[in-house]
């Protein structure tokens, strides 16, 4: 098990300490507002969020503040999300198939949104000024949407629908061309799925939407348990097959809280962000550079065994990154009319190993290690 290092330990308390407020401790992360923001000073009221035309939808400025539905709230992404919107003193209802009477949002609603007419009741009742949808994956939802939300913004959140065969370098957003053609009936797989989303909301003219494109998310409690995939590796000490195409370039990662962070930049209807779409990961941070990260924050050495991509056992590197795939993600627009900036690798680490060693979860691929070992000591040519 790992042991608590002297650097590890440092920077597990330092977010701790940044979580109580930053007192003694270091800057807060990066692009997110102080406590001392989040919270109006004593004898002050809080003025109430604007919308659009300086209203908010169908009541008066200052009779209530925003409410946002957040589809899929109790997820991994969407409790990042809703926590964000809180601090923002949104009122926050997340909504998921299964009841969840505790958790990170105001309330929540059980309901199955890919039943229309459910979505359609569900919109009615609640009036969301805000839509955000971590759920859908299916244009025929997102079509849905467009027929019966009335508020001000819906916010879609997407992922990496960047087409293969790309250049060695970042992907931006406008390498993703809305598809041409007839939106298929039939049920997609999630990559085309999404892409799909996004065309039927670039050909749409009445809704006011934005898209998030996230990479693969890391984080305390992700339930797909990838980085987990890596902590348990050097953990056992051996080698760590990557591939060797990519293993140093900048890749897809982006940490959680970041991704529930931009979401709540995009629903500052101050913002043109209308009809746009924007990238969120960390910045230049590779495969080796997370690995390396890890044996920083751990005390443990480690040893990376590059081979090539073609040859990688499934698992062994669930973060790839596919050479045929981009170099990472611009956040250049994001950066410029977001005002997002991505915490640091070393934030995102503290957090996920205090979760790793209280939960101990085990990536199911581990348990093709042996092979793994077998394939780093052969030697190549």
């Amino acid at each position: 098990m790992f042991g608590r290092a002297a650097r590890g330990g440092d920077r597990l308390r330092g977010l701790r300490q940044r979580d109580r407020g930053g007192q003694g401790g270091r800057p807060p992360l990066r692009g997110r507002p102080q406590p001392d923001d989040r919270r109006p000073r004593p004898g002050r009221r809080r003025p109430p969020p604007r919308l659009a035309g300086g209203r908010l939808r169908g009541r008066a400025v200052g009779a209530a503040g925003v409410k946002a539905l957040v589809l899929g709230g109790p997820g991994f992404i969407g409790t990042a999300t809703c926590k964000e919107l809180m601090r923002r003193g949104v009122e926050t209802i997340a909504a998921s198939r299964t009841p969840h009477p505790y958790g990170t949002f105001t309330s929540h609603l059980a309901f199955d949104r890919t039943d229309e007419a459910e979505l359609a009741r569900v919109l009615a009742e609640v009036e969301p000024d805000l839509l955000v949808d971590h759920a859908a994956y299916q244009p025929s939802q997102v079509e849905a949407v467009i027929r019966h939300f009335k508020g001000e913004r819906y916010l879609f959140t997407s992922t990496g629908v960047y087409p293969d065969l790309f250049e060695d370098r970042p992907a931006r957003e406008e390498d993703f061309k809305p598809l041409d053609g007839e939106v298929p009936a039939e049920p997609l797989e999630y990559r085309e799925g999404k892409r799909w989303c996004e065309t039927v909301l670039a050909r749409s003219r009445d809704l006011p939407w934005t898209v998030i494109r996230p990479p693969a998310v890391l984080g305390a409690a992700d339930h797909t348990l990838r980085i987990a995939a890596y902590l348990q590796r050097v953990e056992d000490g051996g080698p760590l097959l990557v591939p060797a195409e990519s293993y140093r370039r900048q890749a897809g990662l982006a940490w959680v809280r970041d991704v529930g962070y931009a979401h709540a930049l995009a629903t500052d209807l101050a913002k043109p962000t209308v009809g746009r779409a924007y990238n969120v990961a960390f910045d230049g941070v590779s495969l080796e550079d997370l690995l390396l990260g890890i044996g920083r924050a751990t005390g443990r050495e480690v040893r990376l065994a590059p081979v090539p991509f073609a040859e990688l056992p499934p698992d062994a590197s669930p973060y790839g990154p596919d050479p045929r795939r981009s170099a990472g993600y611009d956040l250049s627009r994001s950066r410029r009319e977001l005002g997002f900036e991505p915490s640091a690798l070393e934030d995102c680490l503290a957090e996920v190993l205090a979760w790793y060693r209280a939960a101990r979860p085990s990536h199911p691929g581990y348990a093709g290690r042996a092979r793994e070992l077998q394939l780093a000591g052969k030697p190549r040519q």
